[in-house]
């Protein structure tokens, strides 16, 4: 018997069971993990004496490696790090580590002004105009009210464990200096193709060149820009660049 944290089970039984029957098959033992539920946390090894007791050793050094460690993370700059998500499976990706929040809630998303949110609408393009000069542009300060801290409890090697914390350490002091966001609207949605450019060329170029998160709708919302004063201004003249320039090409 092997006692193992409830919260930790699922990774011990995987998608459809998955991680549970590899285990079994490279260990050659038995696992009986409790039901969800059930409050228990002895996990029952069976098989041969000799393939028991190397199978214990390796769980308990699963669990070793997935008991965590928790980063502090103000609960003001929870979004502007993560995302939408993002920044999560980039840990995953990259860093080889997941992220939960102990059971704490997520702050609330800070509201921000939108680019069109007045419901005021744009003028119809004509003949004489691009959708690059028929814009609308609103800058907002990011500002939150929340207060504290909220847990980011990194699970992996001791390793990628501390490549993890490195990437949130440095995207706390990126957000930092992230505190202006631009919304800028286009009368005409089609042209945000020309923003984004073959297989998203476009805009990680601009991404790259002006230091801003930008974020390109499917639909008819502002583009969201998300930088330093002058790194979203930047940002959005090569916006515009791009639309004009994708609008002529297609004029030829």
């Amino acid at each position: 018997m092997v006692d193992v944290p409830i919260e930790q089970h699922r990774s011990l039984i995987g998608r459809g069971g998955e991680a549970k029957r590899k285990l079994e098959e490279r260990l050659k033992v038995t696992i009986d993990i409790p039901r969800q539920g059930d409050g228990k946390t002895g996990v029952k090894i069976s098989g041969r004496p000799e393939n028991v007791k190397p199978a214990k050793d390796h769980i308990l050094s699963l669990v070793k490696e997935q008991q965590g460690e928790t980063v502090q993370v103000p609960r003001a700059m929870h979004h502007a790090i993560s995302n939408n998500g993002q920044f999560f499976r980039r840990l995953r990706t990259d860093c080889h580590v997941t992220v939960d929040h102990a059971g704490q809630a997520i702050p609330p998303k800070p509201e921000a002004a939108r680019a069109n949110g007045d419901g005021s609408s744009l003028p119809l393009i004509t003949d004489e105009d691009s959708a690059a000069d028929t814009h609308k542009w609103t800058v907002v300060q990011n500002r939150s009210t929340e207060e504290g801290d909220i847990a980011w409890v990194l699970r992996g090697s001791a390793e990628n464990v501390a490549k993890g914390k490195k990437a949130i350490f440095d995207a706390l002091e990126q957000a930092q200096k992230s505190d202006t966001t631009g919304f800028l609207s286009l009368s005409d949605p089609k042209t945000y193709r020309f923003v984004i450019g073959p297989g998203g060329s476009k805009v990680n170029a601009i991404r790259k060149q002006s230091g801003c998160k930008i974020n390109v709708p499917r639909d008819h919302e502002p583009i969201e820009v998300v930088g330093t004063k002058d790194g979203i201004e930047k940002a959005k003249e090569m916006i515009l660049q791009a639309v004009r320039e994708g609008a002529n090409k297609g004029k030829e």
